[in-house]
């Protein structure tokens, strides 16, 4: 089955609403013409009964006033009837104030049906003075006026019938029949070589797109498409432009991941290194906890405990694969997670502040982690002979939760600002640089972000996660 080019599918839509708009705007004009044939047919009749009216008035007027019974009219009109009907082309009636038929005219034998010998009359005499109707009867327009005589009492009740002719068109409409149809054909032409060169520039630049996509690699730099004009075409090269960056941010990426991958074998050492002595550390609380009574102790040993269950459990992945232990996410109240891990630094007067509960979907674990790291980090930033002024504040904003660590250090330099969250990259004589490739790692498992900013006086780290 043959597929229709983009370009023919669009000359054949142009040229379908094309003559779709001939079509609706023939239909609107034979519809127009209609209606101004039927206006022009009721206002010649209502001109043909008004004149009749008036003749009728001049004849009958010396006997208006008089309350002549049907009889009397009829002798008064005699075969005057016939001489109206001639001198205006149109039968017509004349009917008593009761709707009895007085007389008729018969110079075109217009049907009987069209004057019966009775009419309900009431709306008619209801009416004012002026009071004129029209109403269609098989083909016929039906045309009732009142003669009044002294009082505005009615006289004679006029009936006009008129047959309406579709085929009465004014010249002038025929005229601009004939333009329109001569415009129509001249617009027709046109309209198809619009269509075709609209469809030859749309098809063109697409498969100037095409061939571009064609040419796109991985491993080289691929050309941007430029456009003057915020169209169709012009999104479409935006978007491709949009994927040449996005490819090229992919290829960084991959190198990237290649290189981190060089600190995996690393992360195996140290895992080895981490696990050895953790075994007697815990043991060695577990003794103690079991031996000493002070509830100070009691907690104290709890927390390094659960501690070196993440260390080991961090461990053991490490030496697996070189990755984080699965995720557990459980919603926990980071604010008091925060506390917990904040409280081991006691010594060293770390000031926690906390809104209250903040709610989030993380991996316990993990989380202490991040705490861990980040106050670490904090307390390594000061330089030696100054006081440790670290604040540790957990609020929540607009449906995320804000976990800012604050420092007074000396800061990261704009050098290193941009590496700052790279493995292995570190400003420490000692340690893997993996801790804060570590922590953004975490965060981002967990839906977050996490982002730094220097201040007048050292650094603060800020966390945005979701929260429940």
């Amino acid at each position: 089955m043959a597929v229709l080019t983009i370009r023919v599918r669009t000359f054949l839509f142009m040229m379908m609403i094309l003559l779709v708009a001939f079509v609706l705007t023939g239909t609107f004009s034979l519809y127009h013409f209609k209606a101004e044939n039927k206006n022009y047919q009721y206002e010649r009749l209502e001109r043909k009964e008004k004149a009749i009216a008036s003749h009728v008035d001049y004849i009958t007027k010396a006997y208006q006033g008089q309350g002549l019974s049907p009889t009397q009219w009829k002798i008064v009109l005699g075969d005057r009837m016939d001489e109206i009907g001639s001198i205006h082309k149109l039968d017509l009636g004349l009917y008593h104030p009761n709707g009895v038929l007085l007389s008729r005219s018969h110079v075109f034998e217009a049907s009987d049906d069209l004057f019966p010998t009775w009419i309900d009359l009431k709306t008619l005499t209801r009416a004012p003075k002026s009071a004129y109707s029209i109403e269609a009867i098989e083909g016929y327009l039906i045309g009732t006026d009142k003669i009044t005589g002294p009082n505005d009492a009615i006289e004679l009740i006029i009936r006009v019938p008129y047959a309406m002719d579709d085929s009465v068109i004014p010249e002038e409409d025929y005229q601009f029949l004939r333009q329109l149809g001569n415009i129509y054909v001249l617009l027709l032409f046109v309209g198809i070589a619009l269509a075709l060169i609209l469809s030859n520039y749309i098809s063109r630049n697409m498969s100037i797109v095409g061939e571009k996509l064609k040419k796109v690699r991985l491993n080289q730099s691929n050309e941007k498409l430029s456009w003057r004009y915020n169209d169709e075409i012009g999104q479409l090269i935006q978007e491709y432009n949009l994927m040449v960056e996005k490819l090229e941010k992919t290829a960084v990426d991959l190198a990237k991941s290649e290189r981190e991958s060089a600190w995996k074998e690393m992360a195996q050492q140290v895992a080895h290194e981490i696990k050895n002595p953790l075994t007697p550390m815990k043991l060695t609380l577990q003794m103690m906890q079991r031996e000493k009574d002070l509830d100070e102790l009691q907690e104290m040993s709890k927390h390094l405990l659960e501690e070196i269950e993440g260390l080991t459990s961090i461990a053991e992945a490490f030496a697996r694969f070189a990755e984080m232990p699965s995720l557990r996410l459980e919603t926990h109240d980071v604010s008091y997670l925060s506390n917990r891990a904040v409280a081991l630094y006691s010594d060293w007067g770390i000031q926690f502040l906390s809104d209250g509960p903040v709610y989030a979907n993380v991996d316990k674990e993990q989380w202490s982690r991040i705490i861990h790291n980040l106050v670490k980090n904090a307390l390594q930033s000061i330089p030696e002979g100054r006081i440790p002024e670290i604040e540790v504040r957990v609020r929540k904003t607009f449906g995320k939760g804000i976990i800012t660590v604050s420092d007074n250090g000396t800061g990261v330099s704009d050098e290193m600002k941009d590496h700052i969250f790279e493995p292995n990259f570190t400003t420490k004589s000692s340690g893997m640089g993996l801790g804060l490739a570590m922590v953004r790692n975490l965060i981002q498992n967990f839906g977050g972000t996490i982002s730094f900013e220097n201040q007048e006086k050292g650094a603060s780290f800020t966390i945005t996660i979701p929260t429940q």
